[in-house]
């Protein structure tokens, strides 16, 4: 899990991260936006419906996408954003490996990484 600092937590935060979004990317696995912030690290939030399934299938992906998010943007990324991640239901059947691929692409598309 991210630590508490590096989660967009509140509902303001996360509405101005999809309404001001600066880089958007819809991949097969998932869809996010995102925006430059001044903090000097990056924020994530992961927004995953019911539609995905049980909580505990909800909780998987979340933690999957946090967990390839720090992965990531710890070693490689090249500017600090805020980020809402939307999984899309095909990430259900996903290895982890395959989602972090995912994640990277999108990132190198938008050149966040």
């Amino acid at each position: 899990m991210l630590p508490k600092r590096e989660r967009l937590s509140s509902e303001r935060e996360i509405r101005d991260t999809i309404n001001r979004k600066q880089y958007e990317k819809r991949l097969p696995l998932l869809y996010f936006t995102a925006k430059d912030n001044e903090l000097g690290f990056s924020r994530l939030c992961v927004v995953t419906s019911k539609k995905l399934g049980k909580a505990t299938i909800r909780n998987r992906i979340r933690r999957i996408f946090f967990q390839a998010f720090s992965e990531i943007m710890h070693k490689k990324a090249k500017k600090h954003v805020d980020m809402v991640i939307f999984p899309r239901s095909s990430a259900i059947k996903k290895k982890t490996k395959e989602i972090n691929e995912e994640l990277m692409k999108g990132l190198v598309k938008e050149k966040i990484c």
